[in-house]
């Protein structure tokens, strides 16, 4: 019983697993538990200064302990400070990173080399290009190492506060030929800091990826004008609006014109828009500068706003269900949706239905009863992101059902229409003549035989065939007509579509055989009530009456002193007088001739080949009729 126990269990929860795979709640909310860091060195740079020695670079890498997510994606945090101080692991630093990777990204804060002259704009714009050449080096260096790091390098994030952000907006929007003038070397710094990415390392060819979005703690940008329509990495910014160390709207850093004029969120906002870039703006009323130094709730308002702004980058975009908006009920019908690499597809139905089959992005569904159903189809992305729902609903309507019922009269047939949910019709009656009445008028056929009449029935959407097999014939033809000779008579009735042939020859006896004429011998003279009833292969009958006179007639015996036969083991020997021609004909019991001659004079007629029963003899000569019954042995 435990064992049994055990495998239900499993089986439970195996369902439960499969009807829940698609519910992630990874970056939005913190699923793990702990983090992980680790410290690599990226980079070595040469720092501000005449004197100064090459600077090694490092990052501290946070990751959730235990995730074996293949790929993620990455945020890049760098400090602020003016470009003067701080250092990776600064106040708040930790918090936003720690917070980050238990939501399940992956999670850099990085160095980046500082100091500048004050008195000198060109040594405070120099000092600005160095931490962005910088921040392009650490990516570059987890970029060539992207693998060992589990991140996905077309999801990078990056982010910081005050100083980190002016470098975020320049890695995102501005290229080689939009460096300042100043990197090219100045009056007290002559030397030239090379291309934006032409220091600390040469790793990931000496480029970064685009960057797939901006969270801008009170960060600036040097000109709006950097950002056009086709560097497309949405933004959500924070900014306080009472910040004067950086501006809100435009002006000096630290309100020092010692510092290049700068555009503050307010302004970066609108010129994104303008262009058509995803961002939004959270003014922080009341607040100044690095205002989470003071205010740590504010933490988590940045927290609160920035996941789902995030999440709706990193969620599938799942296309619209595609099915058929009308199906049958008992059929099948297949709805899908355009298939992503890696994504997986977790549906479910509404209404009586069974899943036939799963292909992951399309599903086909056997629907049972009739009504509005619908399909739901959630999408799990190759980093554990989900999508939207998709529904789609569907009308299931009755299934036609096709019937008839059909009563046959001879060659006429009437049909019933027996249908069901169903308004159009198309009746193929099996002698390539068809209809599309309801209920089609009595069907005449040109000749018995054995037909199959089909009624296809349909309601514009469900199709259904019904077929029906028949025999149909006419009523046969009874008319008695005959011959008498002597106490022997010959009667015929019309061959038509006759099986049977029952006789009653009016004196107590009667003959049932399958031929249309037959013999009968009468014991006297006298009137008699001939009946036959013929019947075709439907069971139909018809009778025929005729009442006869039976008076035998001299004339036969003048025939008989003029003919002379006598019967041998195998035939008849005949003595015929003077020149008199004779006809001989022998029919068997049911009227069939089996043999007929003319004969003359001493003549012979052989019954060698006959079967053994009776059989009846005929002899005319002129007008005179002789029948005798014989027995062949």
């Amino acid at each position: 019983m435990k064992r049994i126990l055990l495998l239900v269990s499993s089986i439970l929860v195996s369902v439960f697993s499969i009807a829940q795979s698609c519910n992630s709640l990874r970056y939005q909310d913190t699923i793990f538990h702990q983090v992980t860091v680790s410290t690599f060195k990226f980079g070595t740079a040469t720092p501000y200064g005449l004197l100064a020695q090459p600077q090694d670079l490092y990052l501290d890498f946070y990751q959730p302990t235990g995730d074996t997510l293949s790929k993620r994606p990455l945020i890049v945090f760098q400090f602020g400070g003016g470009f003067t101080i701080g250092w990776r692991s600064e106040p708040d630093i930790p918090g936003f990173c720690n917070y980050f990777a238990k939501c399940g990204y992956a999670v850099a804060s990085i160095d980046y080399r500082i100091g500048l002259n004050p008195l000198d704009t060109n040594s405070t714009v120099r000092a600005y290009y160095r931490g962005v050449q910088d921040e392009r080096s650490a990516i570059r260096y987890l970029c060539q190492r992207a693998p060992q790091f589990k991140f996905d390098t077309s999801l990078i994030v990056l982010t910081g506060t005050s100083a980190g952000c002016f470098c975020a907006f320049a890695n995102a929007f501005t290229s080689d030929a939009e460096r300042p003038a100043s990197s090219f070397g100045s009056f007290l710094e002559p030397d030239d800091l090379g291309c934006l990415d032409c220091s600390g390392n040469t790793d990931f060819a000496q480029h970064i990826p685009h960057i797939k979005a901006i969270v801008n703690q009170w960060g600036a940008i040097m000109d709006t004008s950097f950002i056009d329509a086709s560097e497309n990495t949405p933004v959500i910014s924070f900014h306080g609006d009472q910040d004067i160390l950086v501006p809100y709207t435009f002006g000096y850093p630290f309100s020092l014109p010692v510092f290049p004029q700068v555009y503050g969120s307010a302004s970066i906002h609108p010129r994104l828009t303008n262009v058509g870039i995803k961002n939004v703006l959270h003014p922080l009323v009341g607040f100044g500068h690095e205002p989470e130094l003071l205010s740590p709730q504010l933490n988590d308002t940045i927290y609160n706003y920035t996941r789902p702004f995030l999440y709706d980058l990193l969620k599938p975009v799942t296309s619209a269900i595609t099915g058929d908006t009308t199906v049958c009920a008992g059929t099948t019908a297949t709805y899908s949706v355009v298939n992503t690499t890696g994504s997986k597809y977790c549906w479910s139905i509404t209404g009586n239905g069974t899943v036939i089959s799963n292909n992951n992005h399309s599903i086909a569904v056997l629907w049972n009863d009739t009504g509005l159903v619908s399909v739901t189809v959630k999408e799990l992305n190759y980093i554990l992101a989900v999508g939207e729902e998709r529904n789609f609903q569907t009308q299931v309507i009755p299934h036609a059902q096709s019937n008839f019922s059909f009563i046959t009269n001879e060659l006429e047939v009437s049909f019933t229409n027996l249908s069901a949910a169903a308004d159009n019709y198309e009746w193929n009656f099996g002698d390539n003549t068809f209809s599309a009445d309801t209920n089609p008028s009595p069907k005449s056929y040109l000749g018995g035989g054995t037909y199959e009449a089909t009624l296809v029935a349909t309601n514009n959407f469900c199709v259904d065939t019904f077929s029906a097999s028949f025999t149909i014939d006419s009523c046969p033809v009874a008319s008695i007509t005959y011959q008498l000779n002597s106490h022997n008579a010959f009667f015929y009735t019309p061959v038509t579509n006759t099986v049977s042939y029952f006789w009653n020859f009016g004196d107590g006896d009667s003959a049932s055989v399958a031929s249309p004429n037959v013999f009968h011998q009468y014991p006297q003279n006298g009137e008699y009530l001939i009946t036959v009833t013929v019947e075709n292969q439907l069971g139909c009958k018809e009778i025929d009456t005729l009442t006869i006179s039976v008076d035998v007639a001299t004339s036969v015996n003048d025939l008989k002193n003029d003919v002379a036969f006598a019967q041998t083991i195998d035939g008849f020997l005949f003595a015929i007088k003077g020149s008199s021609i004779c006809q001989v004909e022998v029919f068997d019991v049911t009227g069939r001739k089996m043999d007929e001659q003319k004969l003359v004079a001493n003549s012979q007629l052989s019954t060698a080949n006959y079967s053994r029963g009776m059989y009846l003899l005929k002899i005319t000569n002129g007008g005179q009729v002789l029948i005798n019954k014989f027995i062949k042995q």
